[in-house]
């Protein structure tokens, strides 16, 4: 990235799991920049500590050992966290469960209003405003969930596995929606299993060795072309198998 100040740097950062059985370490000496604007991408084995390291980051587990620093803002950022599952309330309408963020933090003003109406009409969802979460499929549910995060203008966005519980069409069909998170520019980092859906989303792709997650190598993804791909486009791209093979043999030394 052409920036000279990263939007957030990782120093250090290890994690270790304290119970009354002993000690379980989760992360070992993580170290890595993201750049404002950027999009990047967590892949590694199960357990090897990818929602930690996002936990760490969104600040819901302390810190140990080792820093974070946001060089291009100076302060910690406002941060947006989607979650595997929606954890929309059944009993509110898709609107009200999006502006539930807004509603609790008492910024219901008519300007953030317009966004979320504008938001809603950009992911296809303006016409289920009215609809209950049940009468939803998953996908329209996760759009939901992804415009309650949208809505509270984030600088950082921190997703963790969003799409896990879809079926792949909708996954492909969703994951396009997150791509367009670039256009606004927030800085972005997602955690998921799927190195195909990491390839054909991220600029990036941090990978992870296994537990304690350590960081194997840094992959930077460029299509040379001169837009954006969505990812289904990624997917066919002549390059993406060769970004596929080239992280896939890293996901195996460990084996």
């Amino acid at each position: 990235m052409p920036q000279t100040k990263p939007f957030l740097s990782v120093r250090s950062l290890s994690h270790t799991y304290h119970t009354n059985s002993g000690e379980t370490p989760a992360l070992r000496d993580i170290h890595f920049d993201l750049f404002p604007g950027e999009f990047a991408a967590i892949v590694g084995p199960s357990g090897c500590g990818k929602s930690t390291l996002l936990e760490l980051i969104a600040g819901l587990i302390p810190i140990e050992t080792g820093s974070l620093l946001y060089p291009a803002c100076n302060k910690t950022p406002a941060i947006g966290y989607m979650l595997q599952k929606d954890h929309l309330l059944e009993h509110r309408t898709i609107y009200k469960n999006i502006i539930l963020g807004l509603e609790i933090q008492h910024r219901l003003t008519e300007k953030n209003l317009e966004y979320v109406q504008k938001l809603m009409r950009q992911y296809g969802i303006a016409d289920f405003a009215s609809s209950y979460p049940r009468e939803l499929s998953g996908g329209m549910r996760q759009r939901a969930a992804l415009i309650r995060t949208l809505a509270l203008k984030p600088e950082f966005l921190l997703l963790d596995e969003p799409f896990s519980a879809l079926d792949y069409q909708t996954r492909l069909d969703v994951s396009d929606d997150i791509a367009k998170i670039r256009q606004s520019g927030v800085t972005t980092l997602l955690v998921t299993h799927d190195l195909s859906e990491a390839i054909s989303i991220a600029d990036r792709i941090i990978v992870l060795g296994k537990r304690p997650g350590h960081i194997r190598k840094i992959v930077t993804i460029d299509f040379k072309t001169n837009k954006k791909l969505s990812s289904k486009e990624a997917r066919i791209h002549p390059k993406f198998q060769e970004y596929f093979n080239q992280i896939w043999k890293e996901l195996k030394v460990d084996e």
